[in-house]
């Protein structure tokens, strides 16, 4: 096992690690899209599957531009690594394995929807920090061509939050508020975060 002991080589691991985050969420997404009720949500949630899917490609683009291998992957884990998925980003399949178990709940249509919105905020979020990253590492290293591309996925990612987070207060969590409400669960007028 050699050692990893550039900020290029962190790079292209990072890398790798984000082509699992969006082939994990290529995955995990049409379970959302079903589950989902709001039609609204239904849409957003489907577009940005369709933008999942080129920011995927770009991660191809960014790959070639690194001269990156498969080799590259595994060369600084150990055997065991390799054996139990050394490239499976284990951050993002814990997000998505929460998001699963949350809607595997017995939740109201209204709540479903805001859990939905909830699960793949966190997935915005860890997808924010983990471009955020790769894009400064490319910047550091005077990778503008790389630097760009990941920056636009960045842009990408901060686009989906805002409009999740915008759904989210503009209906989807009332909705859920109110079926709340209708049901008992909570005092009219009492206020919840």
């Amino acid at each position: 096992m050699d050692q990893m002991n550039d900020l290029k080589a962190l790079l292209k691991h990072d890398v790798q690690m984000l082509v699992s985050v969006e082939d994990q969420i290529i995955e995990a997404l049409p379970a959302m899209i079903k589950r989902a009720t709001s039609q609204q949500l239904k849409k957003a949630l489907d577009e940005h599957l369709n933008i999942t899917k080129r920011q995927r490609q770009r991660l191809d683009q960014v790959n070639q531009l690194l001269g990156a291998s498969e080799e590259d992957a595994t060369r600084y884990s150990g055997v065991l690594a390799t054996l139990m998925g050394g490239t499976k980003c284990k951050g993002m399949d814990g997000i998505i394995d929460e998001g699963e178990k949350i809607m595997a709940e017995n939740l109201s249509e209204e709540v479903m929807d805001a859990a939905i919105i909830g699960a793949c905020q966190k997935v915005e979020h860890f997808e924010i920090a983990s471009y955020g990253t790769a894009r400064t590492y490319a910047q550091e290293l005077g990778l503008a061509q790389v630097q760009q591309l990941l920056q636009q996925t960045l842009d990408e990612e901060y686009m989906a939050d805002q409009e999740l987070t915008g759904l989210a207060e503009q209906r989807i969590n009332q909705r859920a508020i109110s079926g709340a409400a209708m049901s008992g669960s909570i005092m009219p007028g009492s206020r919840t975060l």
